[in-house]
């Protein structure tokens, strides 16, 4: 009889309850999803894991739930935006000399219409040159960033960034 140890079982299990939604693919656009034409300009402040430097080639940001603040006019499914929203970002970055970079990006948007609260998700890419940060899909509009560090004296490990655009 073999026996597998305990230990590795134990770990994957944990691995695959940590990592399962990312393992469930993404559920195809439904008549039932939200459509939104809405311009916003958004608030949001990220941490950077790992910390950016000038040896950092691939980083995480996340603004770890809907922390941000989203001020936007239009509409959501022909509803009108009532108020403030809530806005959460995750994205992954691909960075080269601390001034370049693409980045993935997917958000949630909560935000108060005249029908009820409504959720809107999506995904938009970003580029950044030269530190100016431009960003198409979902979210299209201008990227403002503000840093907590320079990223060569000082590793950059969050930023405060302003959203200015459409959400579709």
């Amino acid at each position: 009889m073999i026996r597998l140890p305990r230990r590795p079982v134990r770990y994957l299990s944990l691995l695959a309850l940590a990592t399962g939604t990312l393992l469930v693919p993404a559920a195809p656009a439904s008549a039932d999803d939200p459509v939104a034409d809405l311009d916003c300009t958004i608030t949001v402040t990220v941490a950077v894991n790992p910390p950016l430097t000038l040896e950092t080639e691939h980083v995480a940001t996340t603004s770890n739930g809907l922390t941000g603040t989203a001020d936007c006019t239009g509409t959501v499914d022909g509803q009108a935006v009532t108020g403030t929203g809530s806005f959460g970002v995750y994205s992954t970055l691909d960075v080269t000399a601390c001034i370049n970079s693409t980045a993935a990006s997917t958000f949630v948007l909560r935000i108060p219409t005249t029908g009820g609260t409504q959720t809107v998700t999506g995904h938009y890419t970003a580029v950044t040159i030269g530190g100016v940060t431009t960003a198409t899909g979902d979210f299209t509009g201008p990227i403002a960033i503000v840093p907590n560090g320079d990223c060569f004296t000082t590793p950059i490990t969050s930023a405060t960034a302003v959203l200015t655009g459409h959400i579709t």
